[in-house]
């Protein structure tokens, strides 16, 4: 089975670019407050970790799916306060992995779906830090499960009636802010991946190929003190037991020093998780864009064949044993 390092990815490789690491809006926000403006540093987003561990597993949130996403957490503009900046650096590419399929155009992603109600917002800008109306945002995560919608890889599904569904995937277009808004649920996990949600940035028409042309083809992570409080004390998510990967350990990002850039900002509003991010794509396509550097895995090299290649799990596949 592909881990991530070694998916393919939305189109051809492109250099690296390390000056390109683009610094983040505060990435460890505490819930029901936090630095949504202006741009992190490693050494700051360190600290708010520090603090945002203990305040995680303090946060009490609410359940039901999208239908608990009330006008509270609507009206929030995480962007609002965010420090107007003379430039802006590229987000970095992430691989598209092998669960990508093509999305219906829908703001409500959840197909009726149980889970932590989450309103995600994500604000695209171009170099000179103006926004891109019109451009298109697809997202795509895994149930509380740890399972994907779609037929597409044996691996992707933890049950065979999730081939014909279409859950936690969707695509909409920014308005004249640059925004977008999704309705959905927390992800789940599985091996050798931290809790993740993909995302990809086109112009134009919608083309759902996995090789289509992309501005930005990526991935946003939680932090880890949140992810261990979610499983270890939020219902439907307490079965499915802690996370066997963290940051540092995962497969896409964890040789980053730096993660900020590839975190949400996470608010808590009234139970409601409220996970946010500033997008910024490169003008040309021609143009080179930073590469996530994750953890190599060890195990068969890349196009074997086998469950559990590199260490990672089918979702749902139990641990092997010793």
């Amino acid at each position: 089975m592909p881990t991530d390092p070694y998916e393919f990815a939305a189109s051809a490789p492109l250099s690296r670019r390390a000056l390109m690491r683009h610094a983040s809006h505060a990435a460890w926000a505490l819930p029901l407050w936090g630095t949504l403006g202006g741009y992190s540093t490693l050494a700051g987003a360190q600290a708010r970790h520090a603090t945002a561990a203990e305040s995680w597993t303090q946060a009490r949130w609410t359940s039901g799916g999208t239908a608990g996403i009330g006008a509270a957490a609507r009206a929030v503009n995480p962007f609002s306060a965010a420090a107007v900046a003379s430039s802006c650096q590229l987000s970095c590419e992430a691989t598209i992995g092998p669960c990508h399929t093509q999305s219906p155009e829908r703001q409500d992603i959840s197909d009726g779906w149980n889970g932590l109600p989450m309103l995600m917002q994500l604000r695209v800008v171009d170099a000179q830090c103006q926004p891109v109306a019109g451009a298109i945002v697809e997202v795509w995560h895994t149930n509380h499960t740890g399972g994907y919608s779609g037929d597409i890889h044996p691996m992707c599904n933890n049950n065979a009636q999730d081939k014909s569904r279409q859950f936690f995937r969707g695509w909409q277009r920014t308005d004249a802010l640059g925004v977008v808004h999704f309705d959905s649920c927390f992800p789940g996990w599985y091996g050798g991946r931290a809790n993740h949600v993909h995302l990809r940035v086109m112009k134009g028409s919608y083309d759902g190929r996995d090789r289509a042309p992309s501005w930005l083809v990526s991935q946003l992570l939680f932090p880890d003190a949140l992810n261990t409080a979610i499983f270890a004390q939020q219902p439907l998510y307490t079965a499915k037991g802690l996370p066997d990967t963290t940051l540092d350990t995962d497969n896409v990002i964890g040789n980053e020093s730096d993660k900020s850039p590839y975190l949400f900002d996470i608010r808590n509003v009234d139970g409601v998780m409220l996970a946010s991010k500033t997008l910024v794509i490169r003008s040309n396509l021609d143009d080179a864009v930073c590469q996530a550097r994750g953890k190599r895995p060890s195990g068969p090299p890349p196009g074997s064949r086998g469950p559990g290649r590199g260490g990672m799990r089918p979702p749902g596949e139990p641990p092997r044993q010793p």
